[in-house]
């Protein structure tokens, strides 16, 4: 199934609009609700917050905003990853619809937007540290779904028992009936895997860069 997965935050995008295969076409939003979904909800709260000075939206005004921004995504203009991150232009589709959301509701702070503007030409707020980390988090989580796809299932669960649940080595090993250098081998060889993956586009283009 590995295989089977988007290398980019492209044709991750593409595989959604264009996929003539079912099965393919699951892949591909499994992946892209893992990696988005939680930021999206970040971004939209963040630039609500922004727009209205400081008001919180509901929890049902952020997962409306964000179905409208997925929408988007997949009938508007297509996304040109010669001219950014998708990330950013989820951002840009995320203000568009916070503001035309704003604008019916009659909620804004201040007058900085008005009706002359369109909504691709708003001034868009800077990504805050709390997007950062969402998006660092998501990173982390497909990185992890992607290890396991990749390597056998005990390897996985001794590395996840090691370093995701920081159960001591030496215990792991007495779980198992295996010596310490069984579990410390397979953590390194995990810990290699997990570094070629970090290494691949999708994340070295959309997040670490």
């Amino acid at each position: 199934m590995a295989e089977r997965l988007p290398s980019t935050s492209f044709t991750l995008l593409s595989g959604l609009r264009d996929s003539g295969d079912h099965g393919a076409w699951q892949i591909s939003w499994k992946r892209f609700h893992q990696i988005y979904h939680g930021p999206l909800l970040t971004i939209a709260a963040s630039l609500y917050r922004e727009h209205t000075g400081g008001v919180t939206p509901s929890q049902a005004v952020l997962e409306d905003i964000v179905s409208q921004v997925v929408v988007d995504l997949l009938t508007k203009k297509r996304f040109d990853p010669n001219r950014g991150r998708l990330r950013h232009y989820l951002r840009m589709l995320s203000n568009a619809r916070i503001v035309d959301f704003l604008r019916k509701e009659r909620l804004f702070a201040h007058q900085s937007i008005n009706d002359e503007e369109s909504e691709f030409g708003t001034q868009i707020p800077d990504e805050t540290t709390d997007e950062r980390a969402v998006f660092n988090q998501a990173l982390l989580v497909s990185m992890i779904e992607d290890l396991k796809e990749r390597i056998p299932l005990r390897h996985f669960e001794i590395f996840e028992s090691v370093k995701l649940k920081q159960v001591p080595p030496a215990k792991v090993a007495d779980d198992l009936g295996v010596h310490r250098r069984v579990i410390d081998n397979t953590v390194h060889k995990v810990m290699l895997h997990l570094r070629e993956i970090a290494a691949r586009p999708e994340y070295q283009e959309e997040y670490l860069s």
